[in-house]
């Protein structure tokens, strides 16, 4: 199947080159921008955002898609491990060093605005979701890191991670929900740790655990510990008046910033380390980003009295 995709991605090299002759300084900052919604510093700002300010619900289930729809693009890239355009003839107008099937931008631009017009229901919000699904996956063409069948990948995954977060995660709410604390944990830490250590790697010195896996199980397991704080004593609620949920985004931006600067700050310190002590740094700094979005900042939200 590789050497079909990439038959198709060299028929496709004209159509990139053809497109980037309507490059502007211009058009390139807009392309630049689209593509910067689809990146990590993007997401850390959406995901607190909806959860302490519009719904906690939202929020969660964005989570889970953001983490699973990374995942899926990673795994992918990483089983294809397929070459991006080449340059020449293809102008590079984005760093990128991964493979290039498929697009984690459009896998996951699908998967999170997919999911919040699912549980919006409004048709406004389609026509957004589908303008911001487009042009970002669109950038990626322009900006000459992708061929369109890469992006065309990444909406189909996107979608089917979409549909799960809907339709599947819904329905074993309850069942874990009465679960006590410490199995909430171990199955998170579970399901976390599996996924940091089944990803293949992609890069040539072929590190495990692959960075990416350890970023996004970190992450997962810093969400599901303040999800299950939350389900059993916090019961944070977003409802409250705009000045206080304003406030409440301001307070927990600087915690969260504190917490993704600080750790990698005092980390870079310690200079070279052995490959596997990096990695654990790594996941327990991700997983405290995505504990302080579910757990610690509600927690400290109501001691703000910040929270009706």
């Amino acid at each position: 199947m590789g050497e079909w995709i990439q038959a198709i991605d060299r028929a496709s090299i004209p159509f990139l080159v053809w497109l980037q002759e309507f490059q502007s300084d211009g058009l390139t900052s807009v392309m630049r921008f689209f593509s910067y919604l689809g990146t990590e510093y993007f997401f850390i700002l959406l995901l607190p955002f909806l959860y302490w300010t519009i719904s906690k619900r939202w929020g969660a289930m964005v989570a889970f898609a953001l983490i699973f729809s990374s995942y899926l693009s990673s795994f992918i890239k990483a089983i294809f491990n397929l070459p991006r355009p080449p340059s020449p003839p293809v102008e590079k107008l984005w760093h990128e060093t991964s493979p290039s099937f498929i697009s984690g931008h459009a896998t996951t631009a699908m998967a999170i605005w997919g999911t919040l017009a699912a549980l919006t229901r409004r048709t406004w919000f389609w026509i957004l979701a589908i303008f911001l699904i487009f042009f970002i996956g669109f950038s990626r063409l322009y900006l000459g890191v992708h061929y369109p069948a890469d992006v065309i990948g990444g909406w189909l995954i996107g979608l089917l991670v979409a549909w799960g977060v809907v339709t599947l995660l819904p329905r074993l709410e309850d069942t874990i929900k009465s679960w006590s604390a410490g199995k909430m944990l171990l199955a998170a830490l579970a399901l976390s740790l599996l996924l940091t250590f089944i990803l293949p790697s992609w890069s040539a010195e072929k590190l495990w655990p692959a960075p990416t896996a350890v970023q996004l199980g970190g992450l997962l397991f810093g969400m599901l510990a303040g999800l299950a704080w939350d389900v059993k004593s916090l019961h944070f609620r977003v409802e409250a008046s705009w000045g206080k949920r304003l406030l409440r985004l301001l307070v927990g931006l600087l915690l969260l910033a504190a917490v993704y600067v600080g750790p990698k700050l005092l980390f870079d310190q310690f200079g070279a380390m052995a490959y596997m002590a990096a990695q654990t740094l790594r996941f327990l700094r991700y997983a405290l980003v995505g504990f302080v979005v579910s757990g610690l900042a509600p927690w400290l939200f109501g001691l703000l009295r910040l929270s009706d």
